[in-house]
């Protein structure tokens, strides 16, 4: 079976990944080879199976993101979606036949 060596993982990568090996009841490297393998041969079936991150962290993360962002209030995100639909509009619009 070939080696494969990967070089400069973020260290939190690779304590997040033992972490998940050990709840997992793997280790690091079956569990490194059990991602590559479902990600590669399932990949419909391996998204489907990550965990969900809790809502409050994805609403803490995105409120974070758009803070940075420079939407720091409800108008300036509402403003945000606005030109984003119009954005799509205008594309769906320059696909249609003539």
């Amino acid at each position: 079976m070939t080696k494969v060596i990967i070089t400069d993982l973020d260290p939190i990568v690779i304590k997040k990944l033992q972490k998940q090996a050990v709840q997992r009841g793997r280790s690091l490297e079956a569990e490194l080879k059990y991602l590559i393998e479902s990600a590669v041969l399932n990949p419909y079936q391996f998204a489907a199976n990550l965990p969900l991150i809790p809502l409050e962290d994805l609403q803490q993360s995105v409120q974070k993101s758009l803070k940075e962002s420079g939407y720091d209030s409800r108008e300036k995100i509402i403003e945000l979606v606005q030109e984003v639909k119009k954005e799509i509009a205008n594309e769906r619009e320059s696909f249609k036949p003539q």
